[in-house]
């Protein structure tokens, strides 16, 4: 399954990997038959289809594909990557010879809606190799989706687990902000209880301090009198014992 860790979340490391033969590198473009060699038998002449020793085989109605809808919130770079890393990966996992990964490409190639191509795509395969059978075919389709499912569980597993594990961050994020936030709108409330007690206060000052700086004003005042008026008549005496007296 090492063949998917282009997807983010694979490591190079999974466990679990495929046990098949090391597969043999082969043309995976489906713009023509595949060419791999034969297994058990020569190949036939410029891959015609065999015109003898083919086994009967009537194809059965073949239903249409059909695929569950995309997203349209998922961007399509993100769906065409995910496509070439499967694909990729399927063609990694070919076992050598002529078997259901050239099967599939013929018949992909012919339309795999259409009977006759399982038939023709059977028909060549068989003029490559005379172990060919249908069960054959399907048990090797089986080893595909098999190991293919295994990728895709992993993927499944370590993507679920990435996302839990931010969302736990983002939750915890989440969490700490609020917190944070409602502590400082208590601290902001609590400021607020205080600007209105100092402005009350501020306003008050007048009043609470106004009555003691009149008493004290008033006793200066008086003060202030009452001594240039002692001072006033100890001068006059003075004046009048330096003008009467001799």
């Amino acid at each position: 399954m090492g063949f998917f860790k282009d997807l983010f979340i694979v490591d190079e490391n999974a466990a679990n990997k495929p046990t098949a033969t090391e597969p043999v590198k082969k043309e995976t473009t489906l713009s023509k038959f595949p060419t791999a060699a034969p297994t058990n038998s020569a190949p036939a002449e410029s891959f015609s289809f065999p015109k003898a020793e083919t086994p009967s085989f009537t194809p059965e109605p073949t239903p249409s594909v059909s695929f569950a809808p995309i997203s349209s919130q998922v961007p399509n770079e993100y769906i065409e990557k995910a496509l070439d890393v499967y694909e990729k990966g399927f063609e990694s996992l070919n076992q050598p010879g002529f078997d259901f990964y050239e099967f599939f490409q013929s018949v992909a190639l012919g339309g795999s809606n259409n009977p006759q191509v399982y038939v023709m795509a059977f028909q060549m395969a068989y003029g490559m190799d005379k172990s060919i059978t249908k069960d054959k075919l399907v048990q090797q389709a089986d080893f595909y989706l098999t190991e293919i499912d295994k990728v895709y569980q992993e993927y499944v597993g370590k993507g679920n687990g990435k996302k839990q594990e931010l969302l736990t961050l983002k939750d915890n994020e989440n969490k700490n902000l609020v917190s944070e936030l409602d502590s400082m709108k208590q601290q902001l409330a609590a400021l607020q209880i205080q600007i209105e007690d100092r402005q009350r206060k501020l306003g008050e000052i007048d009043t609470k301090y106004g009555p003691q700086l009149s008493k004290i004003e008033n006793k200066i005042s008086a003060n202030n009198i009452a001594n240039q008026k002692i001072v006033e008549s100890i001068q006059h005496v003075k004046t009048g014992i330096i003008s009467n007296l001799k």
